[in-house]
């Protein structure tokens, strides 16, 4: 199955808005994550603290991905003033 992901913040300024990739199914947030990590390799040490959003929710990495829902993956924020 191929499935478009929202990046944000240092993944969108350097991959840009928006990667495909393609998993196998049945695909799961840790799947995603891993094949995320195979294909973009700079970021596989960054692959723990990435936070993965489906339809709007965060997701841990157990569940499910179905085609067509809308995929973000989120680096670690921090705060400031």
């Amino acid at each position: 199955m191929r499935v478009k992901i929202r990046l944000f913040a240092v993944l969108k300024e350097q991959l840009g808005e928006e990667v495909e990739l393609e998993l196998s199914e049945p695909a799961t947030v840790g799947a995603l994550l891993e094949r995320f990590g195979e294909a973009y390799p700079q970021f596989r040490t960054a692959l723990p603290s990435l936070s993965v959003a489906v339809d709007h929710t965060y997701a841990k990495a157990g569940e499910a991905i179905r085609a067509g829902q809308e995929l973000a993956i989120f680096p670690p924020v921090s705060g400031g003033r």
